[in-house]
């Protein structure tokens, strides 16, 4: 199914060259998750240190700063299991801000530190994310300053603008809260099932707890505004990341039912995953419940059009967290819970976004087109007109056709060494094989102009060069845009990566030491920028 041919038209201009959507104009960015900052109090957030950031940017010559979901994180830290597909996560609010503002008191701030140390959280500004001890320091503070809070005529019009999903998370988190558990199926009956009498009840007597947590939103949102207009000011848009699936603990699947895949007792029949690829090679069960397409279409995938419009009021561009599940999803059944046992079912396809497209314009889409992916999916991509991903470290498989090959890279593409889902480029080369190491040794010599006969004096590069020589690489591609997770920049091991697909532990909780990114290292950054055509001066 294609879209209609006036709308055909507009989209193909993306993937020709010369004829593109202003925001596709050759450009480079960097990937750093706003947890990652070396911000002080346990976790980077809105803070100056996210300022000092986008300022290393600008120097940098860079155009583009990504980032990780902003949502609440649910299961295992992951910012890709969110609580609500709407909301933030208030653990990114600037607590320095509110002590700025006369909420709170120097003394409640060193309370804060006291209680997230205690509890296990950062000692210093480099050390790895506690996400259970900032929590609880956050909301002593938080709470402090919520109970001198007037509201007033900007909280109002939050509430008013924001009604449509915040009504229904606010009373989620609070009966969470309650509760003390997420897992709203086992919730009483009458709050599980959304009774209007107990939902009534509930209200009534929770006034001040869900004022508190729409609270939180509004600082949320009012704050990473500020964040947004500074980026801006410095000539940096920010590229957010819309996780594809809800977790099943959210209030998105609590409050909407009929749009997921629950049988009568609101239990998931099917979950997600993903079969065997390059990130895992014995599958994945992410454990969220599939949609309902077909109630989806119903409706004109109203639901979907307000998510994307709203993150599109969050962020410049918008990476659509695995796209190729609106192709085909893999479905694993619930009560088996193994990779093995699931199949592939067909999804909405480009139906779902000839409706986006409809709704919204010419809207600025990447799609994350990653692991197993068919000719359905290359034809739903391509007929939307979205630039798709190419990671470098997926092209050393031997086929000169590998489509991660610098060289087969196309102009309509986005360009990365590696994901927050990779291991970084020195830690992956160092992991290789002897004959890994040395097919990657020989293609980057090749691309220096350094042939086998010339008897090369060392047999391989240190995994520090060949992150440098990838890098630049990926840069000098024909892609539109290149982004270079910034471990890479840093020539970092595996001690900088972000997540490893199909574990827990202390995946989301990297954070970058300061002193690595240096005013010289920007400038090396911008030299290389400028020599690929991607500086933005």
């Amino acid at each position: 199914m294609s879209f209609p041919p006036e709308l055909k038209k507009e989209i193909s201009k993306a993937r020709k060259d010369g004829d593109s959507p202003g925001w596709m104009k050759r450009q480079a960015g960097v990937l750093m998750p706003v947890f990652s900052l070396p911000s002080p109090h346990g976790i980077g957030c809105f803070d100056k240190e996210a300022r000092h950031f986008i300022d290393m940017l600008a120097l940098s010559g860079q155009s583009c700063w990504q980032i990780l979901p902003l949502n609440p994180a649910g299961d295992y830290d992951s910012p890709y299991q969110p609580r609500t597909c709407f909301g933030g996560d208030p653990i990114y609010i600037d607590s320095e801000q509110l002590l700025e503002g006369g909420l709170v008191t120097e003394k409640e701030m060193e309370k804060m530190d006291q209680i997230i140390a205690s509890s296990g959280g950062a000692q210093s500004a480099e050390d790895n994310v506690n996400y259970k001890a900032v929590r609880k320091g956050r909301d002593y503070v938080f709470r402090k300053a919520f109970s001198r809070f007037i509201p007033d005529g900007q909280f109002d019009a939050f509430l008013k603008a924001n009604k449509f999903w915040l009504d229904d998370y606010a009373l989620f988190q609070t009966i969470a809260d309650f509760t003390g558990s997420y897992a709203w199926n086992q919730w009483p009956s009458g709050l599980r099932f959304r009774r209007a009498k107990a939902l009534k009840d509930f209200e009534a007597s929770h006034k001040q707890e869900l004022e508190y947590v729409k609270w939180l939103q509004f600082l949320f949102f009012t704050q990473w505004k500020k964040i947004m207009e500074y980026s801006h000011s410095r000539g940096i848009s920010i590229v957010g990341d819309i996780p594809i699936y809800a977790s099943f603990e959210s209030a998105d699947c609590w409050a909407s039912p009929e749009l997921f895949q629950l049988d009568e007792n609101r239990i998931p029949e099917n979950v997600a995953g993903a079969p065997p690829d390059g990130f895992s090679p014995d599958g994945q069960v992410w454990g969220n419940p599939l949609y309902h397409w077909e109630v989806h279409k119903a409706q004109g995938y109203s639901w979907w059009i307000s998510r994307i419009r709203h993150n599109l009021q969050q962020f410049d561009i918008l990476r659509l967290d695995h796209t190729r599940g609106f192709s085909s999803y893999f479905s694993i059944p619930a009560d088996k819970g193994i990779a093995s046992e699931g199949q592939w079912e067909k999804g909405p396809g480009t139906d779902f976004f000839r409706h986006l497209l409809q709704a919204l314009g010419d809207t600025a889409l990447i799609a994350e087109d990653l692991g197993f992916i068919t000719e359905d999916v290359k034809e739903m991509v391509e007929d939307a007109g979205l630039p798709g991903m190419k990671v470098l470290q997926f092209a050393f498989d031997g086929d000169p056709h590998n489509p991660y090959l610098p060289e087969n890279i196309p102009v309509n593409s986005v360009v990365y060494t590696g994901t927050h889902d990779n291991d970084t480029t020195a830690g992956w080369y160092d992991k290789l094989d002897h004959n890994g190491k040395k097919f990657v040794t020989r293609w980057l010599r090749q691309g220096q102009g350094i042939h086998e006969s010339q008897n090369c004096r060392a047999p391989f590069f240190s995994p520090r060069s060949v992150a440098a020589a990838m890098v630049q690489r990926a840069l000098m591609s024909k892609a539109f845009l290149c982004i270079i997770p910034i471990g890479d920049y840093l020539l970092l091991g595996t001690e900088g990566r972000i997540n490893t697909p199909g574990t827990v532990g202390i995946n989301w909780s990297w954070r970058m030491n300061r002193s690595l990114f240096t005013e010289d290292l920007a400038r090396s950054i911008a030299r290389l920028a400028k020599q690929s055509g991607r500086s933005r001066k």
